[in-house]
């Protein structure tokens, strides 16, 4: 019998909500390679899987599409599960919220959502001010990102909208 890895982050609408909204904004490339907003060393492949997701994975490397579906949902629960330990009401958040805070901590790292007004906001009750915080951070590498301003405030896909909804 396997043995599984419960995690503690997302509800289990939440979690598929989540790799839906990650392979959404991030596509699904699944050959590995260094993408150029990406900071130098890191590998990407599936749309935001990344070396440091998988210390093996380097450029050429290629992975299967349903592997691919599989390892968003995984990173999405992975990151949520390092959200909750500093937001610890995330689990009984409306699904659409858990995913767009899943999707946004897989996009810039847990710490962001943590170590910053986000996660105070999240805490405080302050859920309005906490998703209108995450419009803040478009810019990779110094630059602005089309991309991730879209990722952020699109009115049917993005992180900001999901987060507001209280389904």
């Amino acid at each position: 019998m396997a043995i599984t890895k419960k995690h503690v982050g997302l509800s289990a609408a939440g979690a598929v909500l989540a790799g839906v909204l990650v392979s959404h904004w991030e596509g699904m490339s699944t050959v590995a390679e260094h993408l150029p907003f990406d900071p130098p060393g890191v590998v990407t492949v599936c749309g935001g899987i990344t070396n440091y997701d998988w210390p093996w994975l380097k450029v050429g490397d290629v992975v299967p599409k349903e592997d691919c579906q599989k390892a968003l949902q995984e990173a999405a629960e992975r990151y949520a599960d390092k959200v909750v330990v500093c937001v610890p009401s995330l689990p009984t958040m409306p699904p659409h919220r858990q995913a767009a805070i899943a999707s946004f901590a897989v996009n810039l790292g847990p710490a962001k959502v943590c170590n910053t007004s986000i996660g105070r906001d999240l805490n405080a009750g302050r859920v309005k001010e906490a998703c209108d915080a995450m419009v803040k951070y478009v810019n990779a590498n110094g630059e602005f990102l089309q991309g991730l301003y879209n990722r952020r405030t699109n009115a049917m896909w993005g992180e900001r909208p999901w987060c507001l909804r209280e389904d």
